[in-house]
């Protein structure tokens, strides 16, 4: 005789209603608010540098100040376009090929300077890296002179040569590309290397492509660096035909005197560059300075 199962009622189970997420607006306007006096403050001069610029010069020099140009006009972009003193298109174009051969002799060296020091190991291979990293403590002010004796034995004295070479080797870069070199899988290199493939090989085919983010990151910090290097093109070129832009801009301010509005259209025009480089390169900057590349 079977006995008959006893029926199990299932429990009643009511829904209980999620409960509201608390806003976070109020939490986040103090933030915001923030952001935006921080925002002002950094905007502020290049509203300055702009307004300035489609001023004329008795504008430009009058109190009160004007914050918004009353007769804005594009004068003073047109004479430094079209000025017999000085050839603002021919410096641009100094500063732009300057900037462009540095940047690939500079990445091209720190990768190759490197790629050793992370994934090869030979002894004082540690050392080394300390003894060329500890050099950053050296101001470069101070090998401002040797380097300048230098470029007069060698001849180079105005010359794009003295504003190529000198500093094409950077420390910073082979940190910032050594770091990001160790964090590549081992394994990667382990298959390739059981291939046949040379150090070289690796270095182009597996680590480089794994690494563009640093190298694009590096890129455009020695772009930067070059494109706005005044200091030592100031002593190393004389020629104004060869002087790179932001010299070029200090023929607009004479020695009594100074042509604000044609000094400011200069500034803006060499901004440019740098605002495109950075614009084309932003989603690499970010993704090589918040990352350190794959993990094993």
């Amino acid at each position: 005789m079977s006995v008959p199962a006893r029926e199990v009622s299932a429990p009643l189970v009511t829904a209980v209603p999620a409960r509201p997420r608390p806003r976070r607006w109020p939490r986040e306007v103090p933030r915001f608010l923030l952001l935006c006096a921080l925002s002002v403050l950094f905007l502020a001069p290049v509203y300055w540098m702009i307004s300035t610029s489609l001023k004329t010069e008795a504008d430009a020099i009058a109190s009160p100040v004007q914050w918004i140009p009353l007769r804005p006009t594009f004068d003073n972009y047109r004479e430094i376009l079209t000025s017999p003193d000085g050839n603002i298109l021919r410096w641009t174009w100094n500063s732009l090929y300057i900037a462009l051969l540095f940047t690939v002799g500079h990445v091209a060296l720190c990768a190759l300077t490197a790629y050793p020091l992370a994934r090869m190991r030979f002894p004082g291979r540690d050392t080394w890296f300390w003894f060329i990293l500890s050099s950053l403590m050296i101001p470069g002010i101070v090998t401002l002179v040797p380097t300048y004796i230098m470029m007069l034995n060698f001849n180079w004295i105005n010359s794009y040569h003295a504003l190529i070479w000198p500093g094409i080797s950077g420390v910073f870069g082979v940190f910032l590309l050594r770091q990001f070199f160790m964090s590549v899988p081992r394994e990667l290199e382990e298959a390739a290397k059981l291939d046949g493939a040379s150090n070289f090989m690796i270095l182009w085919r597996i680590i480089l492509p794994l690494s563009i983010p640093s190298l694009v990151t590096l890129a455009v910090f020695a772009f930067m660096g070059s494109w706005n290097n005044f200091l030592w093109p100031l002593y190393t070129v004389t020629d104004l035909d060869k002087m790179t832009l932001p010299v070029g801009i200090t023929t607009f301010s004479q020695r009594y005197s100074t042509e604000y509005g044609k000094l400011m259209a200069s500034t803006t025009l060499a901004a440019i560059p740098a605002l495109i480089a950075y614009l084309v390169a932003q989603r690499f900057l970010e993704a090589g300075l918040s990352t350190t590349g794959l993990k094993e």
